[in-house]
């Protein structure tokens, strides 16, 4: 087996509000790291309250990747996602350093230890697409692919848009159905045999009370003027990938002025912790050699020896 990066690479993998960001900072400190955000909302510019990114004096004194990358105005996939990997990992060892993956889009990590297939794109017929979406709506797209691909159809998220899109956009592309090119050999970019993976984790209960705490904190942070700044600078609508992220989604009606700020409250509270949830349930899909539950202890040393084994072992 092949993989596109033979370099080592630490992966710190937990669901919402667990302190990954912090105790990344942390370790960049500590051991020659330099961090890659594994997050589809932080690679927004402009995009900051919301997303809680590192603030200013921490991505200016521990160097970052894919971070501040694309305007919010643009589409964001795990095919642009692999490539700013790609060059961020060249850059990094370059500087004689170890990429330290940290966020929590989980298919983003899943992909970069199982692969992928290099399908092919067309922004013409993607706009094509998206035109008879808007036109004859998401349920004719919905027909179309159950009609050209039933497998795909009964496997693929039909709640996802974009993911739809993307299958009718690959079959029309290739001529050729979806479940069939997946039987293929993915592309693979990280052997995890040769990684380090560590978690982060905590009692869903915990996790749900740390996420209310730290909305509290976006929202008198100023999060709502950031939103409604957003959508007058690059001219966005409900549509916009970027505000399909967590809390920019919810919050967007209200600053529309068609639901109340306690009902946005409301609607982002429960969407993440719709998320914890279902990032507790990816982390089991992951080989992960030590997970941190809780607090109780400081992150760097919790895992300082785990990390200290695995750099002599590069030696």
């Amino acid at each position: 087996m092949t993989y596109r990066f033979q370099s080592p690479a630490v992966f710190l993998i937990g669901p919402t509000a667990s302190g990954k960001t912090d105790t990344a900072i942390k370790l960049a400190e500590k051991y020659p790291f330099e961090i890659i955000s594994v997050d589809s909302a932080m690679v927004f510019k402009d995009m900051n309250i919301g997303t809680c990114k590192p603030s200013k004096q921490d991505l200016e004194r521990i160097p970052h990747h894919l971070i501040d990358i694309i305007k919010p105005d643009t589409k964001f996939d795990v095919g642009l996602f692999l490539n700013y990997v790609e060059s961020a990992v060249k850059n990094i060892i370059k500087n004689n350093k170890i990429p330290l993956f940290v966020g929590g889009t989980m298919m983003f990590h899943k992909v970069l230890f199982d692969g992928m297939h290099d399908f092919p794109r067309d922004e013409n017929l993607r706009e094509e697409i998206n035109h008879v979406k808007k036109n004859q709506g998401y349920e004719h797209l919905l027909d179309e692919l159950k009609q050209l691909d039933p497998e795909t159809f009964q496997l693929i998220d039909i709640k996802n848009p974009r993911r739809v899109e993307r299958a009718l956009e690959i079959i029309k592309l290739t001529k050729t159905k979806l479940s069939l090119l997946k039987q293929k050999p993915s592309n693979k970019f990280f052997d995890s045999q040769k990684c380090l993976i560590l978690g982060m984790n905590d009692a869903k209960k915990e996790l749900d009370i740390a996420a209310e705490r730290r909305l509290k904190n976006i929202i008198n942070e100023g999060f709502l003027n950031e939103l409604e700044k957003l959508i007058n600078t690059y001219k966005l609508t409900s549509e916009s990938h970027s505000m399909n992220s967590i809390n920019y989604k919810q919050f967007f009606p209200h600053v529309e002025g068609s639901i109340t700020l306690k009902d946005a409250i409301q609607d982002a509270f429960s969407a993440t912790k719709k998320l914890i949830k279902t990032q507790q349930t990816w982390m089991k899909k992951f080989d992960i050699s030590l997970t941190k539950i809780g607090k109780d202890q400081n992150e760097s040393t919790f895992f300082s020896d785990t990390i200290e084994t695995y750099l002599k072992e590069l030696k």
